[in-house]
């Protein structure tokens, strides 16, 4: 899956998602939002980051925005989607001195891995110094993920630095669909 390229996204186990953060330690977390946490896994001998949602139920609607965006999403200034956790286990809990079953959701996105970090930190450390022509080919990479991305009638809602990757190249990625918009035909998803 990670050396093909062209493979599609696909539905991931729990349990190898798991396997690979290793029980989503937070020795392996890498990065936290509002809504998720990631964390650096290992697959098929390649590093990749994890994206495991919380309060799941409260923002399935924006889990699913994200899926479809990211599934329609491939271009080489947009980060690789390689796949997505939707799993649901019944667990017996107590509740008011009875044991009840209760639904656990977990919500989980799986990308590559984009060792240098986010564009915020560059542009705040002052001793960074990127070259000019580094600086280029970051703007002009957000540039064109962005017209990729407004070609395939995706509007992104939330472009910040902290939501462009860089890899190790200086490519920049754009990450980040939370809470986007796809906008297909007259409906929006």
């Amino acid at each position: 899956m990670l050396c093909d390229e062209t493979a599609e996204p696909k539905a991931l186990p729990l349990s190898l998602l798991k396997k690979i953060t290793h029980d989503f330690s937070d020795k392996q977390a890498i990065g936290r939002g509002g809504f998720a946490v990631v964390y650096k896994g290992m697959l098929e001998n390649r590093t990749v980051a994890v994206k495991r949602m919380s309060n799941t139920y409260m923002y399935e609607k924006e889990f699913q925005r994200e899926v479809e965006c990211l599934m329609i999403a491939k271009h080489k200034n947009v980060v690789r989607f390689l796949g997505y956790c939707a799993d649901t286990q019944g667990n017996m809990a107590r509740y008011e001195g009875k044991f009840v079953m209760a639904d656990v959701q977990q919500r989980l996105l799986c990308f590559e891995y984009l060792p240098k970090g986010s564009l915020h930190e560059y542009i705040t450390d002052m001793s960074c110094g990127l070259r000019w022509r580094d600086r280029y080919q970051i703007i002009t990479g957000i540039c064109q993920g962005l017209h990729y991305l407004h070609h395939k009638h995706i509007v992104h809602l939330d472009l910040k630095p902290a939501n462009i990757l860089l890899d190790d190249n200086w490519v920049p990625k754009i990450t980040d669909f939370g809470i986007s918009r796809c906008f297909l035909g007259t409906r929006i998803l």
